[in-house]
C-alpha cells in the first residue's frame, strides 16, 4: 500500500463552532476623474473583511453572523493610506461649481442633520476595522428562516449597481421562507427595518437604528431548470416605491460566454427632500463574463443610473450632489465598464475595473475611473496544510 501526501480532514479543525466565508486582504490604486477634470480619487487604498458565522447548535440552525470590513461609510470598504484623501478632493473640487451650484450645495448642507461633517469633506483615510453586520438567525424548521440585528441588503439577482451597496448594511429583521413544492418560488422574503447612517459602520454606535423603521422590502425568486434564476422584490425606503428585477442565465454553449446578467429598477413616485423635488425614475445594467483557463474571470458590461438615485438615501446633502447608495465605483450615469479577476496562485489574485461614462449627467459623479490592485484571500492560505476553518 503505497503512502501518498496527507489528506486534509473533511472537516475544518473548528467546523463545530466557526463557519468562516471570507477573510481577506486587497490593496489597490484607484484613480476617477470628474467632469471638470478634478480627481476625485488617486489614491493608495487597502481593504480588511472577516465574514462569517458562529454555530450555537452543531448544525447550524442557530447561528449568530457578523461581518466586519475597514472603510468608514456605508458603501466604501477601503481605507485610503497614501496619496491624500476623498476629503481633500471633494473640497478641492467645490470652487468649480457654478454659483447656483454652489448656493444648492450650501442650503442642501444646512438642512442636513449631518451638513457640519459633510461641509468638511467625507473622511476616508485610516485602518478602522468595524464590525458592519451582526445578526442572529434560526431555522426552527427546513422551511423557514429568521434574522434580525444589523443585517446585510437582501439584494436579490440584482447587484449593487441598480441595488445598494454590497458594503451596505440595515438594522432590523428578515422572515425568508424556502419551500417551492407548495409556494413555488424557491425563496419568499420579508424584511422590515432602518437603513442610514451613513457615517456610522460601527453596529455599535448605531444600535438605535433597531428602534427605527424607514424601510421594508419584500422579495420572490425561482430557478428556472438549472439554466437561470430570476429574482423581482418590491420596496419603499424613505418615501420612494420601488421595483428591482434580476436574472441570471447560464449559457456556455456561447463559447465566447459563460453567464449573463440583466437587472432592472424602477423607482415610482416622486419625492420631496428639503423642498427639492426627485423625480421617479428608472434604469439598468446589463453584463456577461467568461472563465478563460480557469484563472481569468473577465466580464464586461453597461449600465444607465438615473442622476437622482441618491434620493433613496432622504439626506439633503447626498441626494444634491449625487452621492448613491450604490455600489461606489458606478455611481450615477449612462457608462460601460470592464472587470478582470486574475488566480495567479492559490490564494492569491489580481484584479481590475475600469468605468467611462458615455452621457454625462451629474457634475459630481465620475466621469472615469479605474481601479487595479491584488487580493489575498487568508482562508485559502491557512488552510493550504489541515483545514482549520
Amino acid at each position: 500500500m503505497s503512502h501518498g501526501a496527507p489528506v486534509a480532514s473533511e472537516k475544518p479543525l473548528l467546523d463545530r463552532w466557526l463557519d468562516v466565508k471570507t477573510l481577506s486582504v486587497a490593496g489597490r490604486y484607484r484613480n476617477s476623474t470628474n467632469a471638470n477634470g478634478r480627481h476625485m480619487f488617486m489614491f493608495g487604498q487597502d481593504r480588511y473583511i472577516a465574514d462569517g458565522r458562529f454555530k450555537l447548535d452543531e448544525g447550524g440552525k442557530y447561528t449568530i453572523n457578523f461581518h466586519g470590513s475597514s472603510g468608514r461609510t456605508f458603501n466604501w470598504a477601503y481605507a485610503d493610506f497614501a496619496g491624500g484623501q476623498y476629503r481633500d478632493s471633494v473640497i478641492s473640487a467645490r470652487p468649480f461649481k457654478s454659483a447656483a451650484q454652489q448656493a444648492s450645495l450650501a442650503t442642501a448642507i444646512a438642512a442636513d442633520p449631518d451638513g457640519v461633517t459633510y461641509k468638511l469633506g467625507f473622511p476616508s483615510r485610516g485602518g478602522y476595522f468595524y464590525l458592519r453586520q451582526l445578526y442572529v438567525s434560526a431555522t426552527p424548521v427546513s422551511q423557514v428562516t429568521l434574522e434580525f440585528g444589523s443585517l446585510p441588503i437582501e439584494h436579490g439577482q440584482n447587484t449593487e449597481i441598480t441595488s445598494f451597496d454590497d458594503d451596505g448594511y440595515m438594522s432590523g429583521e428578515r422572515v425568508r421562507i424556502h419551500d417551492s413544492k407548495h409556494l413555488f418560488f424557491d425563496q419568499i422574503a420579508g424584511t422590515w427595518g432602518f437603513i442610514g447612517s451613513t457615517l456610522k459602520p460601527n453596529f455599535f454606535s448605531r444600535g438605535d437604528d433597531l428602534k427605527k423603521n424607514n424601510y421594508q422590502q419584500y422579495l420572490v425568486e425561482k430557478k428556472i431548470a438549472n439554466r437561470a434564476i430570476v429574482s423581482v422584490d418590491y420596496s419603499e425606503l424613505n418615501g420612494t416605491h420601488s421595483m428591482r428585477e434580476g436574472v441570471v442565465v447560464k449559457v456556455p454553449e456561447a463559447k465566447v460566454i459563460d453567464s449573463a446578467r440583466f437587472e432592472l429598477y424602477q423607482r415610482m413616485n416622486d419625492v420631496s427632500i428639503a423642498k427639492v423635488n426627485y423625480a421617479k425614475a428608472s434604469g439598468f445594467a446589463i453584463y456577461a463574463e467568461k472563465l478563460i483557463a480557469k484563472k481569468v474571470d473577465f466580464g464586461a458590461g453597461y449600465a444607465s443610473i438615473d442622476d437622482r438615485y441618491a434620493a433613496y438615501s432622504g439626506s439633503p446633502y447626498l441626494a444634491n450632489v449625487g452621492f448613491g447608495w450604490n455600489g461606489d465605483t458606478f455611481s450615477a450615469g449612462k457608462r460601460a465598464f470592464t472587470k478582470l479577476d486574475w488566480k495567479v496562485a492559490n490564494g492569491v489574485s489580481v484584479f481590475g475595473f475600469y468605468t467611462h461614462t458615455t452621457t454625462y449627467i451629474n457634475p459630481t459623479a465620475n466621469l472615469q475611473g479605474y481601479n487595479a490592485g491584488m487580493n489575498f484571500d487568508l482562508k485559502t492560505l491557512a488552510n493550504t496544510g489541515r483545514k482549520v476553518f
